[in-house]
């Protein structure tokens, strides 16, 4: 019982540090954090933070993990329920530009930590680690559906997730740039109908 409630403290603990680091990269800026600025924000002391992390890429790693685990929740709204591929398609891109539209700052976030990432050679497989993050999302939210329904054959589920990506980074930039929100929602319904006839083999 006892033990119990020590794990949970430690994993409360550390979510707590997780999160300090997102609001302290958010408002400084992935090159000018200090796990000193973390700290801070998250209400813990240095040795405290060093004793869960060891450097700065584990919080960027666990940062990372926190940011894809709470954009999969909001993926896999009504997923299980769905048994058309097309309402599945157009469910999980849409409920993923509702929670984009939702966290700008993340948003940036995510791009300052990719191109960090793919600069230093030594934090380069952060940046694969979360492309291929970012890529299972959709496949887990697609793959209950796609169990059920054959693809074309000259495509697989990956052909589908790699352009539902690439689609959506295109959108999201335009969005980060101050194009009008109506054209944004305009290239969401564009990809939704092009990820559709994808699937559909057209």
């Amino acid at each position: 019982m006892a033990q119990s409630r020590i794990v949970e403290k430690r994993a409360q603990l550390k979510e707590q540090i997780i999160r300090g680091a997102i609001e302290a990269l958010i408002e400084t800026g992935l090159a000018s954090v200090t796990t000193r600025k973390i700290a801070e924000k998250a209400d813990v002391n240095l040795a405290t933070l060093h004793y869960y992390f060891d450097n700065k890429d584990a919080l960027l790693i666990g940062a990372l993990e926190m940011i894809i685990a709470e954009m999969s929740h909001a993926l896999s709204a009504d997923v299980t329920q769905q048994r058309d591929i097309n309402t599945c398609i157009e469910n999980v891109i849409s409920n993923s530009w509702k929670l984009i539209l939702k966290t700008r700052e993340i948003q940036i976030l995510q791009y300052e930590l990719t191109l960090y990432t793919i600069r230093n050679p030594k934090t380069l497989s952060l940046a694969k680690f979360q492309y291929d993050s970012y890529c299972k999302l959709y496949e887990n939210a697609f793959q209950h559906v796609l169990t059920k329904k054959k693809l074309p054959s000259n495509i697989d589920i990956a052909d589908l997730v790699r352009f539902v990506v690439a689609g959506m980074d295109g959108i999201i930039l335009q969005h980060l740039v101050g194009t009008d929100e109506a054209i944004s929602n305009n290239s969401i319904k564009h990809l939704i109908k092009a990820a559709q006839a994808l699937v559909a083999g057209k």
